[in-house]
């Protein structure tokens, strides 16, 4: 899913200082749940690599979801667009996807919306970690991701997104979130390879 012919960047990782922020990847992402996506058969191997080697490395790792309630009182505008009731909490396919479900000493976070920053404890747990770059992947490239990377650089958190662990709705809302999260921060997109690559360095001896 990356553009073809982009040249990687030149990424260097400080454990101390950055998170690994995995957006929404729920059981119903991967399972054909109720939102449209493309992709999510060639992001999920990829999206299990970088988590074990975010892992590997001793990086802390949040995770979020999306969660509704039957009764449907926290959709806000959500519902106005393309979007079909989705992410009910008494859904099954809400939780996280079990291949990459959150392990002890991990953060989970439940979010109504679409930025992971609305309405959460995200910030202040990135204050806690004193955590000042976040490393992304996650869905929906053009809607939870793009929306959170923003708001991020409004706070300004330094950022990369991990363009081939990321599903859009379609091709063209992918790749078109892609470029408007890179026009906020040059060469803030990368490969998982060069992420992988990057945790090598600073694997944790056994």
């Amino acid at each position: 899913m990356s553009n073809k012919g982009k040249i990687q960047v030149n990424f260097n990782l400080d454990r101390d200082r950055t998170a690994l922020l995995i957006i929404d990847f729920q059981a119903d992402v991967f399972n054909g749940g109720a939102l449209q996506l493309v992709g999510t058969d060639a992001v999920l191997p990829k999206a299990k690599q970088v988590l074990a080697a975010a892992r590997a490395m001793g990086l802390p790792i949040i995770h979020t979801k999306e969660v509704h309630r039957p009764e449907m009182v926290d959709f806000g505008r959500e519902l106005d667009g393309t979007e079909p009731v989705h992410c009910l909490e008494t859904w099954a396919g809400t939780d996280f996807y079990p291949e990459l479900y959150p392990r002890e000493g991990e953060y989970a976070i439940a979010k109504r919306r679409y930025s992971c920053f609305f309405g959460t404890d995200l910030e202040i747990l990135l204050r806690g970690l004193k955590v000042d770059t976040l490393v992304v992947m996650g869905t929906l490239t053009n809607v939870c991701v793009h929306y959170t990377v923003a708001e991020a650089h409004q706070r300004d958190y330094h950022f990369y997104v991990i363009d081939d662990c990321c599903a859009g709705s379609d091709w063209d809302a992918h790749f078109a979130a892609l470029k408007a999260m890179e026009y906020l921060q040059r060469n803030s997109l990368i490969s998982s390879q060069v992420f992988i690559d990057a945790a090598k360095v600073l694997v944790q001896p056994v």
